[in-house]
């Protein structure tokens, strides 16, 4: 469809090329007025035409504008003027304009669907807290009340693991619904990345110690300086506890576990390596789903309740950063574990 400004532009060239073709007809046989004429009216439709093609170049500029706010989420789309109102890129602006309404609607509901979930799994939390430190303390006491009864103590011990279990199943639950909702902003600080292993390695000294794990750290980088990203040290270091302790739990005892830290222009990369039995090439893309976890060993751990790696990616997301796996069964036997985070 021509829109009424549009409209104004092309009958004007119309009329021009009409004028062109009726005095060639009348001054055919008058050549020294015939150029002229022809001089005059290509000067007057190159103005026209130019002036013309400008109108329109800037109408296409405006309209790319406007598209930029929609994907950019400003949504503030407007037309201003009644020229405007009339032309030919009204209606691509109306449609941005209905586009967007869509989007902030769904956007919307989206966000109060996970504001939703957010709260409920904080109100389970916070309803599930007390009689599990009820529980727990009931399970003390029976130990202490079992005395050498080694049956009772080993059912009492099941117990306390399995209040524990559900602890950090609960505890979990609530950082994924966190960071899915959108509701905590992470508080970023350029710090560098083997501070924050080291601490995250802190924290699993009781696991290290007790299978005699080696684990075996190495920085790669051109100069001599520390590899520093944007973080959220807290949430980083919860994902690395998560990654590195799915390679303690899955490595043999006293066997290795080797953490790369590689620097480059583009992006920093932490590669943890555990040299376990490893996970079929099917099951590699699941195994950070939510409560998924693989078969072999893995399959028969009853303390794992298969959250870890699936927190570890949401932190690893909000960080701008990917991660993926890589392993192999049989001989020569490895797991790892990429954390990608780029510049």
């Amino acid at each position: 469809m021509i829109y009424l400004e549009e409209k104004k532009y092309f009958s004007v060239v119309l009329i021009i090329v009409a004028g062109l073709f009726l005095a060639t007809f009348f001054l055919i046989s008058k050549p020294q007025i015939l150029l002229p004429v022809f001089a005059l009216g290509f000067i007057i439709l190159a103005f026209f035409g130019a002036f013309f093609i400008r109108k329109v170049y800037k109408k296409a500029i405006k309209a790319e504008q406007y598209l930029d706010q929609v994907i950019s989420n400003e949504g503030n789309l407007s037309i201003t003027s009644n020229a405007e109102k009339d032309s030919i890129f009204a209606n691509i602006i109306e449609e941005l304009k209905e586009l967007e309404k869509i989007r902030q609607s769904q956007e919307s509901e989206k966000n109060k669907e996970l504001l939703w979930q957010k709260n409920l799994m904080s109100d389970i939390s916070h309803q599930i807290k007390t009689p599990l430190a009820t529980l727990e303390i009931y399970t003390d006491i029976f130990n202490k009340e079992f005395g050498e009864n080694e049956e009772k103590k080993e059912l009492s011990e099941h117990a306390k693991e399995a209040i524990e279990r559900i602890r950090w199943l609960v505890t979990g639950m609530l950082q994924i619904a966190k960071l899915e909702s959108g509701t905590y902003k992470m508080e970023k600080k350029e710090s560098p990345v083997r501070e924050t292993i080291d601490r995250a390695l802190y924290s699993l000294n009781s696991l290290i110690s007790e299978k005699k794990i080696n684990v075996r750290i190495e920085e790669r980088k051109e100069e001599n300086r520390e590899i520093i990203i944007p973080q959220d040290s807290k949430w980083l270091e919860e994902a690395f506890i998560n990654i590195i302790k799915n390679a303690l739990e899955y490595s043999p005892d006293e066997g290795n576990i080797d953490i790369f830290i590689t620097d480059t222009p583009m992006a920093v990369s932490v590669e943890v390596k555990d040299y376990g039995e490893g996970i079929s090439e099917e099951e590699i893309p699941k195994i950070f789903n939510r409560f998924y976890k693989a078969g072999g060993q893995r399959e028969k751990r009853k303390d794992s309740v298969g959250i870890g790696l699936n927190l570890s990616k949401e932190i690893v997301k909000a960080h701008n950063g990917i991660i993926t796996a890589e392993s192999r069964r049989g001989n020569d036997s490895f797991t790892s574990i990429y954390t990608t985070f780029l510049r």
